[in-house]
């Protein structure tokens, strides 16, 4: 409501008024966007973990497929792909298994280190491929919750304690929950133990939560701090691979037709995780 206009106001004055008057009022009408159509592309998220405690190991993680859609709508699966790991040491090829539409979950073979794995998908009769090698990665030693804050009391404080991999330079990925990610370098306490605390919004009593940590190389690192800075840190529904404003290129490329590449990334990385009950 505008209230009270003085006399004084000049005619023009008043009809600049009786415009944004009445484009207020338009405002509470529906608009319908008529955005050009784009060509969908193929966005390939693929995060394998791998861990061995006390001798049992475990391979986990999931190849998840997607096609970008205009704005405003919801992410469609891409169905009818084959995806497959290969063991580029032995040339040995696994096809991994589609259990739903789009995300490929099982199948994983046993991972090995200083070793390539070459991950292929086929989708639409065109080839898309990315190589690595499974990266190292630190535990948790500690998760302990603590009294501290940043915004507000609300806030639950969870220290974190691990220490780096010693003799050489190393990258991590933590993911605390929610699709929450932080990216650390070991540049300023290499070889050494390092604790920090992560804080959570209005977690109640009772509630269980899981805090992972994953070995990741420098390029990958810089792929996921690109994609944080954007944005904001909370990635969302998309997880560490969601697609930006801007086109941040993974390594993922289309063998079949170069120009029409994938979003996405292919990561191989031991892992650990720790899970901690709020009191």
């Amino acid at each position: 409501m505008w209230g009270f206009v003085p006399n004084r106001f000049s005619l023009k004055n008043r009809k600049f008024l009786l415009l944004v008057f009445l484009l207020n009022i338009g405002c509470e009408d529906v608009i319908e966007l008529d955005l050009p159509p784009s060509k969908p592309q193929l966005v390939i998220d693929a995060l394998i973990g791998y861990n061995d405690t006390n001798g049992q190991s475990v391979t986990a993680g999931e190849v998840k497929l997607t096609l970008t859609t205009p704005f405003f709508e919801e992410t469609l699966p891409a169905e009818n792909a084959t995806v497959s790991l290969i063991d580029m040491a032995t040339s040995q090829s696994y096809e991994l298994v589609e259990n739903k539409p789009g995300i490929f979950d099982s199948g994983f073979p046993k991972l090995e280190f200083n070793r390539e794995y070459m991950l292929q998908i086929s989708f639409e009769g065109e080839i898309y491929t990315a190589t690595e090698q499974l990266v190292k990665s630190t535990i948790i030693e500690k998760l302990e919750q603590d009294h501290g804050f940043l915004f507000n009391e609300d806030e639950t404080e969870v220290k974190v304690t691990f220490t780096d991999l010693p003799g050489e330079r190393n990258h991590y990925l933590f993911a605390f929950g929610w699709n929450n990610y932080l990216v650390v370098d070991d540049q300023f306490f290499q070889d050494e133990q390092l604790t920090f605390s992560y804080f959570y919004e209005k977690l109640k009593p009772g509630k269980k939560i899981s805090i992972s940590v994953f070995g990741i190389n420098k390029v990958f690192s810089n792929y996921i701090e690109k994609l944080l800075a954007q944005s904001g840190e909370d990635m969302g529904n998309g997880g560490p691979f969601a697609i930006p404003n801007a086109t941040i290129r993974g390594n993922i490329v289309n063998k079949t037709n170069p120009g029409n590449f994938a979003f996405g990334y292919f990561a191989l990385s031991e892992f650990d995780t720790q899970p901690l009950t709020i009191r």
